[in-house]
């Protein structure tokens, strides 16, 4: 069909090119539309993330907390029950005290005043006593000093009196 071109072809064609091109337009629009919604998402993404890897570290660092709390926990109840058991141990030894204090009887007054009485004349006794003791060794040295001078005395006197005693023995 050897096709020649008529002004009305070239103004169809030029009507379906400008629709085409709106639809190009359309689609760029569309795209543009969808681009800039992605990137809306992937910034809302990006927090996300960044909430959800700081929110990760918190609930480890809770967890840490939590197994140090616990653990802690679990020492303070064994020291509980430690000083339980001190405490019902006090309160035994306490309850023993009370009934010993209710069943002491505080001696009279006069009853004090004479043993502190006997126990100063116990006192005055004693160092009476060690004075007379004392009094007692100083002549018992003075004699034997005395025992020794003689002795001494003799045998420079009488000579032959040590060589008797040698010989009878």
């Amino acid at each position: 069909m050897g096709e020649v071109l008529h002004e009305v072809d070239f103004k169809q064609l030029r009507i379906e090119n400008n629709q085409y091109l709106e639809k190009i337009d359309e689609r760029n629009q569309e795209l543009l539309k969808l681009k800039h919604s992605s990137g809306n998402t992937l910034q809302v993404l990006n927090t996300y993330k960044k909430k959800l890897n700081s929110l990760t570290m918190e609930s480890n660092r809770l967890k840490k907390e939590i197994a140090q709390r616990e653990e802690l926990l679990s020492k303070i109840d064994e020291e509980t029950e430690a000083v339980e058991g001190e405490r019902v141990k006090a309160e035994s030894v306490n309850v023993n005290l009370r009934r010993q204090l209710q069943d002491f009887i505080v001696p009279e007054v006069i009853d004090y005043v004479h043993v502190r009485a006997d126990l100063y004349d116990l006192n005055k006794t004693l160092k009476t006593w060690e004075r007379k003791v004392d009094i007692a060794q100083m002549e018992l040295q003075k004699y034997q000093k005395q025992w020794m001078l003689m002795r001494e005395h003799s045998r420079s006197v009488n000579p032959w009196a040590t060589m008797e005693q040698h010989v009878a023995l």
